[in-house]
Formats: C-alpha cells, sequence, structure tokens
C-alpha cells in the first residue's frame, strides 16, 4: 500500500474528533468569531504540523533503524485499530454522560469569552494531540520518512490539511460568509453536542475496523 493512502487514511482517522469540532464551533461563537476562530484555526494547524515535524524526525530515525520496520508499523497499526473497536464497544455500552473527561471539559470550559491569544494556545495543544492522535501522526510521518522531501513535504501538507479540517473549514465558513455560516453553526454546534456520544461510538468502531483490516493486508501481503 502507497504511502499517499496511508497518509489520507490515518489523517482522517486522527481528525474524526467531536470534541475539535464543537471547541471550534464554540469559538466562532464568542464576541470576536473571525479573530478568535483565525487565532484558533492557527493554533491547531501550527500544533498539527509540529506533531508531524516530530514524528518525522523519530519516523526517519527508526526505519533507519529497524530493517522490518514496516511489519512492525503494521503490527502498530493493527494494535491501535483493534484498541479503537475496544474504546467504542466500550462507549457503548457505557452510560450517557460517563465518558465525558476531564480533558474535554477543560478544553470546553470558557470558549465562547477566550481572545485569539488564548485560543491560539488552546488549540495548538489540541493540534498536537493526546496519545491517540500523536500515536497516529506517527504512524503517517514513518510511513512516508523514505520519501523524497519534495513529496514528503507534500504528504505532510496534505496530512495536516486533513487532520486539521475540522478547524479550519468552520472557521473559513465564518470568515467567507459570516451571516450564512451563524445559524448554520450554532445548528451544527447543537446536533455535535446532542449526539456526541454516538459520534465517538461509531468513529471508533468504524475506523478501528479499517485499521484493524488495513494491518493485516500490510502483513498477509
Amino acid at each position: 500500500m502507497s504511502a499517499a493512502f496511508h497518509v489520507v487514511l490515518l489523517a482522517v482517522v486522527a481528525g474524526a474528533s467531536p470534541l475539535a469540532l464543537t471547541a471550534t464551533l464554540g469559538v466562532i461563537e464568542s464576541a470576536r468569531p473571525r479573530a478568535d476562530g483565525i487565532g484558533f484555526a492557527t493554533g491547531y494547524v501550527v500544533g498539527t504540523a509540529l506533531a508531524c515535524l516530530v514524528g518525522l524526525v523519530a519516523g526517519t530515525a527508526f526505519a533507519d533503524r529497524i530493517d522490518s520496520h514496516d511489519t512492525i508499523e503494521a503490527v502498530v497499526e493493527l494494535l491501535a485499530g483493534a484498541a479503537l473497536v475496544a474504546v467504542g464497544a466500550r462507549a457503548a455500552r457505557s452510560e450517557p454522560g460517563a465518558e465525558k473527561s476531564g480533558r474535554g471539559t477543560a478544553i470546553m470550559a470558557g470558549l465562547h469569552e477566550t481572545g485569539p491569544a488564548a485560543a491560539f494556545s488552546m488549540a495548538a495543544l489540541l493540534g498536537f494531540g493526546g496519545p491517540k492522535r500523536l500515536l497516529f501522526t506517527l504512524l503517517a510521518m514513518t510511513a512516508i520518512s523514505g520519501d523524497g522531501p519534495v513529496w514528503s513535504t507534500t504528504l505532510v501538507v496534505v496530512y495536516v490539511a486533513i487532520s486539521a479540517a475540522l478547524v479550519w473549514a468552520p472557521v473559513l465558513f465564518m470568515i467567507l460568509a459570516r451571516d450564512r455560516a451563524e445559524p448554520m453553526l450554532q445548528r451544527c454546534e447543537s446536533w455535535v453536542r446532542a449526539h456526541a456520544r454516538g459520534l465517538r461510538v461509531w468513529i471508533s468502531l468504524t475506523f478501528g475496523a479499517v485499521l484493524v483490516m488495513v494491518g493485516l493486508l500490510r502483513l498477509v501481503v
């Protein structure tokens, strides 16, 4: 399987975050939606790009030192998929509201009152990622570590753009068409909040199963 396929797949999995989308929608409902939104989107992209840089350096060192790195990557991908399936299954059995984390609550607290600088800092941390997002970033960067500089740079840009799409797309919509964007984004935020648990379950089970299949194919082929 090509590096481009893995980069796109892992970027979609890493970027499928109801928390990131809800946080973005919360920020652009502030008193200064454009300024705060631009700060938040910029911080998220910068944090993601920094994670990619760290992942590319680590991935290159890993690929250079271990001959069987392709097999190890496939096993890690398979295990990550299995972990996502387990998380989704656990969330499906949990009581509504039980899956809310302290991290998510802290990120959402005060979003409507935050300024551009605070939005940038918060988004940069969110974009850099927790363990799950960092793992997928590392896997994606390891997949492209052996390519030439031009192609590697192109794939990094693709990864950042896709994995941050749920953040920069609403902000861009707000900037280009604020009057139309505000009511649509408010409805979107209400829907995401109401269906957050179902989205987490669906995302975890679906993408987890895909990663398991891809990992198995890489081991067999």
